[in-house]
């Protein structure tokens, strides 16, 4: 099903601000950095372009480690949320141009057609619809992830990147601002932190971003920014698919 995504640039835009603010929180490095860097790459190409995320130094590791690469992969979701074939091959060649295993390329993968879908769609039928997406590809162990973790995660090591985004995820769903959804990570990964902010974002878009202030973020005015051209671009694809 294609349709036309309602105020796409602005759930790009609190996509990145929200992936900046759990950084922030987190008080170390979480992988904001590697998501603002891809989406500034795919900004100006318009597509997954491995010589130029090479010039990026996005073939070097994460500092936030494999979960730190869940938020590389994320950009390509708001690129091509409507083209699944080509943002499930985008976002894997870019995690594994940073030599990601395969579990964890894997989880990129799922990480980036969640912040996909939850343009569209609530966080139920998102899940849904990415465990039927990755039924044939994911390791079970990956598939028993992508589901809101009740009471409490209390299996989530910060190196298991599936771990990190069912943490991530299941902040989501009980937060509607960046902020909600930043301190319901908390305690965990860092790098869950910064995702569970860039989720929510993407999922209730502008109004998400109550109570934050992109001036007083690290790097926020530059966010602002590498967000206008990649919502330039997506803009562009959806017209594509119209």
């Amino acid at each position: 099903m294609l349709a036309e995504i309602d105020d796409l640039s602005g759930r790009i835009e609190a996509a990145c601000l929200g992936a900046l603010a759990g950084e922030a929180a987190a008080g170390t490095s979480a992988g904001a950095a590697d998501l603002l860097g891809v989406a500034e790459s795919a900004g100006a190409c318009g597509c997954f372009a491995e010589d130029d995320l090479r010039q990026r130094g996005l073939e070097r590791p994460s500092r936030g480690g494999n979960a730190g690469l869940l938020l590389r992969a994320l950009p390509f979701g708001l690129l091509e949320p409507l083209q699944r074939p080509r943002l499930r091959r985008d976002a894997y060649h870019c995690v594994a141009l940073a030599g990601a295993d395969e579990g964890t390329a894997l989880a990129a993968v799922a990480a980036a057609l969640v912040i996909a879908d939850l343009t569209r769609f609530d966080l139920d039928t998102t899940l849904i619809r990415v465990r039927q997406s990755l039924l044939e590809d994911a390791p079970m162990a990956l598939l028993d992830r992508l589901r809101v973790a009740s009471p409490a995660l209390d299996d989530a090591p910060d190196v298991d990147a599936a771990a990190v985004l069912q943490a991530a995820v299941t902040a989501v769903a009980r937060a509607d601002t960046i902020s909600a959804a930043v301190a319901a990570a908390a305690g965990g990964s860092p790098a869950a932190q910064s995702l569970a902010g860039a989720l929510v974002g993407a999922h209730v878009g502008r109004p998400s971003i109550e109570g934050i202030i992109a001036e007083q973020l690290p790097h926020g005015d530059r966010a602002l920014h590498i967000a206008h051209r990649l919502a330039e671009q997506a803009a562009k694809e959806q017209k594509q698919t119209a």
